[in-house]
């Protein structure tokens, strides 16, 4: 953040999903020059009404955002390595609230998001969630195996 007042050309944006997943929330630091054209290209609607308070009450207690965040990344690490041994997906390594893998889960029968986007085709996105969820998603795979 502190190389935007140094860079005229920088913008730095963060999200919240490490700390607070679901909030669809985030914030940018950027140049003042550049607000003008930011304004320009801003969607109509900002974030909801309980995202923005969420967002804030969250601020105001960062030792519990950082608990929340170390806690999805200890997860992310346990799913990365449980999706390494499904036999039919390819993860890689991630540093975001989602793993990346290359699959074969289509040709399987098991729904998935769909991507139109050529660089993504036949590769899904599996979510970084609670332990549980990781643990269910893996008992899911265990039984297509």
């Amino acid at each position: 953040m502190k190389w935007v007042k140094k860079h005229e050309n920088l913008i730095v944006l963060r999200t919240f999903s490490k700390r607070a997943a679901g909030l669809r929330v985030g914030y940018g630091a950027f140049p003042l020059s550049i607000i003008e054209y930011l304004w320009r290209a801003k969607q109509p609607y900002n974030v909801s009404v309980a995202a923005e308070l969420s967002a804030c009450a969250a601020l105001q207690n960062p030792a519990y955002l950082e608990k929340v965040k170390d806690a999805l990344v200890r997860e992310r690490e346990r799913l990365y390595l449980l999706l390494k041994g499904v036999p039919f997906l390819n993860p890689y390594p991630s540093h975001s609230n989602f793993i990346l893998c290359g699959e074969e889960l289509a040709k399987m029968g098991v729904m998935i998001r769909h991507y139109d986007k050529k660089e993504l085709k036949g590769y899904v996105r599996i979510s970084v969630g609670m332990p549980e969820h990781t643990d269910i998603l893996m008992d899911c795979l265990r039984r297509v195996c």
